[in-house]
């Protein structure tokens, strides 16, 4: 009998991938073609959205010819995207700028602005305090840039804008889905939509909100065009989709209460699941929408956290590059050091601390001694991360009202390291279990296809885990001891380093139109 595939289509920052799965979530063949960034003098980090397009396009007819499968083979696809970046279309649904990154910091003119009684109606509304993202960037666009804006139909994301443009959409009909909705600010996220006011007290033009369709909805049939370009038929449903990070969370198989999901990557990220809809008054967590209908995440993360972990392979391993040989090292060394790293402490905010927002932190080991080598230093900084995870899970299950986590599923190249995985299972005190051979991010997109077309989805298979690190009993009263040690330090660190910060620059003058 032939095979029916799914596709799922992860459109990212350094590349765009495309995954076929079988109706029972296996793997079929999972293609990735590199895509570019492009910066500029004042600070604009953009990205071609035809060119996310036609990798889209690219990466599809690939993975249709590593795995053997004719177009006719799949029956439905759905798209995700990287997550706080903006689109802006006009009413064909062409793009009226280059792609708006969620690395593009020129919204924070508009976030200089935003006075405490509004950025906490926007935290409590869309469950994510003001930042560099969707809803700033809106409000930037419609207060500095507005020939641009008499241009636009509606806003809408990068997976939107590749959905919308393989569908035929015009700009009326552009859409976000609703796991978008925390990063774009003048939403209610509990219902699923927009609020109004938000939208007034932030400067957002209402008539450019797009409709916001659940994920699962299939928003259009392929063009005969599309079809051309992505080597499929005619008329495939392609559902509303979801953000990378969500896609991730369902491709991982993450869906019920008291899971969580750790993405050890570029960003540590850590998310939990919760049955409703709770903001984090202190703005240390972000939650978000489960693209299946099934909850929410309430999550935070580490920035730039695999950033570190490459620091340690080349400034004290040596390396060149981090590359299987660093990791391998970094494995066999962290045991070396005993739990607690015989009191060392890192801090691993190298750039800034995100969740609570600490911007003037940095990288730091405090209490080093003759006793430390360089064990000691890496398995300090893994430590770290994982009390910062603490930090986020303790945060979460408070406010879910529950008491402990079933257990964590991990993804990113961080599950490598077999010592780090045992201290994250020991610190959160829950089974560690590693993805093995799964790409998450276009399993969940395909996931979402799957629910499209009415299908149950799939949970994920047993032997797509690696081997799962458990708590060590005997180790909680230690980590316990050494995660309050860790947190009242660094809660001393970020009134210091925010005190050291040097005066805040005079105040610019607000950006012009430019002449073109």
């Amino acid at each position: 009998m032939a095979t029916t595939a799914v596709l799922g289509i992860d459109v990212g920052t350094s590349s765009v991938k495309a995954g076929l799965y079988t109706l029972e979530g296996g793997p079929l063949a999972v293609a990735a073609v590199p895509v570019a960034l492009d910066r500029a003098a004042d600070g604009a980090v953009t990205q071609d959205l035809d060119g996310l397009y036609a990798a889209a396009a690219q990466a599809t007819q690939a993975a249709l010819a590593k795995a053997g499968l004719a177009p006719g083979a799949v029956a439905a696809m759905a798209i995700d995207g990287q997550m706080a970046g903006l689109s802006l279309v006009d009413g064909s649904h062409r793009p009226v700028v280059p792609y708006d990154s969620w690395l593009d910091s020129r919204c924070s003119a508009v976030l200089e602005r935003i006075g405490p009684d509004l950025a906490r109606r926007i935290l409590l509304g869309s469950g994510c305090a003001p930042t560099i993202s969707g809803g700033p960037k809106m409000a930037w666009w419609a207060r500095y840039r507005p020939a641009v804006m008499a241009q636009t139909a509606k806003f809408t994301t990068a997976g939107g804008y590749v959905a919308g443009k393989a569908v035929g959409l015009s700009g009326d009909q552009a859409f976000v889905d609703p796991t978008y909705l925390h990063f774009l600010s003048v939403s209610d996220n509990a219902a699923g939509g927009w609020d109004p006011s938000l939208a007034d007290a932030l400067g957002v033009p209402q008539r450019a909100l797009p409709r916001v369709v659940p994920c699962s909805e299939v928003v259009g049939g392929l063009t005969p065009a599309a079809a051309v370009d992505f080597g499929l038929p005619a008329g495939l449903p392609v559902a509303a989709g979801c953000g990378d990070t969500a896609a991730a969370a369902a491709g991982a198989g993450v869906t019920q209460p008291g899971q969580a999901f750790d993405v050890a990557g570029t960003a540590a990220v850590l998310g939990v699941h919760v049955a409703r809809f709770v903001a984090d008054p202190t703005a240390t967590l972000l939650t978000m929408r489960s693209p299946l209908g099934q909850g929410f995440y309430a999550l935070a993360y580490v920035g730039g956290a695999g950033e570190i972990i490459d620091w340690l392979t080349r400034a004290v391993l040596g390396h060149v590059v981090a590359d299987d040989a660093a990791y391998a090292e970094l494995a066999a060394l962290a045991p070396q050091a005993p739990p607690g790293s015989d009191g060392l402490i890192a801090s691993p905010h190298f750039s800034g601390r995100i969740c609570p927002a600490a911007p003037a932190m940095r990288g730091t080991y405090l209490n080093l001694s003759p006793v430390h080598g360089r064990a000691h230093l890496v398995r300090a900084v893994l430590e770290a991360i994982a009390y910062e995870y603490r930090g986020y899970a303790e945060a979460a299950l408070h406010l879910a009202g529950a008491d402990s986590l079933s257990e964590i599923i991990a993804m990113g190249g961080g599950t490598k390291l077999p010592a780090w995985n045992g201290i994250k299972a020991t610190v959160l005190g829950a089974p560690y279990r590693p993805l093995s051979g799964v790409e998450a991010g276009t399993r969940g997109a395909a996931m979402v296809a799957i629910a499209a077309l009415g299908e149950p989805v799939p949970g994920v298979a047993a032997d797509r885990f690696g081997p799962a690190a458990q708590p060590e009993a005997a180790l909680a009263g230690l980590y316990q001891t050494a995660y309050q040690t860790y947190r009242g330090w660094t809660d001393r660190l970020a009134a210091g380093y925010a005190a050291a910060a040097p005066a805040a620059a005079a105040t610019q003058s607000e950006p012009e139109e430019p002449n073109v």
